[in-house]
């Protein structure tokens, strides 16, 4: 038989693609940037957003016959953020690159360009179709532009870093506060060790917070943490303050925001132009062999207590199921299945999306987390995203369904320590009822 040429076939692939859109996308026009659109109010003569505006929209995103999002349960039904460049040919940026103030439009593309990538998948998943469209429907209600947001975004940073300042002179007006050369507040120091050098390690605790006296970040209730004296992560204001706390000692700072992080702030947790008190408790101080040397001899530690539980496991279940009359066989994993209530819905698949409400416990009977009272959890069931004991139970389960599971550390969270409660190979106790399952469209 005689090949085609591979041109002959790529141009074949490319027509059957273009083929496919246009069945998928019927009553849609492609335009000239690759999105696939049906507009319902056109106003010609409005301003047209471009990359690096803030777009205000009102928007409802659904598939098939599925609302997935709506902004008319955000405030003033309308969502705001900056129109950055596509992820895909003919997005929702892309879409709105066409739009007007005050148009109305409808753009569609394929599921499969969003679960690639804009999430970054391999494939479409099992829970999904691939090949469906989605389609997004907007109103382009506002635009500011880049220049507005980058002149509302520097009037906002003058007038906090105004405000840190004048906070920031009552400190250094205080005559009992020491000032340093590079603008540090000392506040207190107590204690009579000796210092740090640069190099060496100080355990410590401490907290951060801001001149309102609220806390950003506070470790003081657990172990000593290692910070190495001279190390500029947390800025240099925390490092000179170290050489100030003695062994043994404490010590109390006001790092300004020149020394921490300025203009910038910490993403999600510390806003530009804040000062921060420090409170600092320093544990010991250690050279970098004393260091490692400890860790050595604590990693090693945590793994001997860590075999041993492994290895006493199987007596710990068998007191607790003498303890709490349990007359069930174990699964063939150990996992032992205990039903409360039959449930009379349907059963779970590979792929079907699980809702459940959940008590989790470890062997000593303490309630550490639960799901009752708040959302319940979902997940897909057979994706290796939940404990293998749950996956495994709710094999046997129905909605409407619950039981309470005894799960070995095998079939639970294995190796992994999650809190002091529930360290590495723990037996886990869950109570679940399964509320719903969703079959995959």
């Amino acid at each position: 038989m005689k090949r085609l040429p591979s041109y002959i076939l790529c141009l074949i692939l490319c027509l059957t693609l273009i083929s496919c859109e246009r069945a998928v996308f019927k009553g849609y026009d492609k335009m000239e940037n690759g999105a696939y659109m049906q507009f319902h109010d056109v106003n010609d003569n409005g301003e047209m957003p471009k990359i690096g505006d803030h777009v205000i929209v009102s928007v409802k995103q659904s598939m098939g016959d599925s609302l997935f999002y709506s902004s008319e349960y955000e405030e003033g039904g309308t969502i705001e953020f900056e129109l950055t460049m596509s992820s895909f040919v003919g997005d929702m940026m892309a879409g709105l690159l066409n739009m007007h103030l005050n148009d109305s439009a409808t753009v569609a593309f394929l599921i499969d360009s969003m679960c690639i990538k804009t999430l970054g998948m391999d494939a479409v998943p099992d829970y999904l179709t691939a090949g469906m469209p989605i389609y997004i429907d907007m109103r382009l209600k506002g635009i500011i532009t880049a220049e507005e947001v980058a002149a509302q975004q520097d009037f906002e940073l003058q007038m906090m870093k105004q405000n840190d300042e004048d906070r920031l002179a009552m400190y250094y007006s205080d005559e009992k506060n020491k000032i340093t050369k590079s603008g540090l507040i000392i506040l207190s120091v107590k204690g009579k060790g000796r210092g740090a050098k640069v190099g060496e390690i100080l355990m410590i605790n401490f907290n951060l917070l801001d001149l309102d006296g609220d806390t950003l970040l506070d470790l003081f209730d657990r172990e000593p943490v290692a910070v190495r004296c001279g190390d500029l992560e947390l800025g240099e204001g925390f490092a000179e303050a170290m050489k100030y706390v003695p062994e043994g000692g404490e010590g109390q700072f006001v790092i300004p925001s020149a020394l921490a992080f300025d203009s910038i702030g910490l993403e999600n947790s510390i806003m530009p132009y804040t000062s921060l008190v420090l409170n600092v408790r320093n544990t010991s101080i250690l050279t970098q062999e004393e260091y490692e040397a400890e860790q050595k001899k604590k990693y090693e530690a945590e793994e001997a207590e860590n075999q041993k539980r492994l290895e006493e496991e199987p007596a710990r279940i068998e007191k607790f199921i003498k303890e709490h009359n349990v007359n069930v066989a174990p699964s063939a994993s150990g996992v032992y299945y205990l039903e409360i209530e039959t449930g009379d819905g349907p059963v779970v698949d590979n792929g079907d999306i699980v809702t459940i409400h959940y008590n989790l416990y470890n062997i000593e009977d303490k309630l550490i987390e639960s799901s009752f009272g708040s959302d319940p959890l979902q997940f897909v069931y057979g994706n290796n995203e939940m404990v293998p004991g749950i996956e495994e139970a709710l094999g046997n389960m129905r909605v409407g369904g619950k039981a309470t599971l005894i799960i070995p550390s095998t079939m639970g969270f294995g190796d992994v320590a999650i809190d002091k409660e529930l360290p590495a190979n723990s037996t886990v106790i869950f109570d679940i009822e399964l509320i719903d399952v969703q079959k995959p469209r």
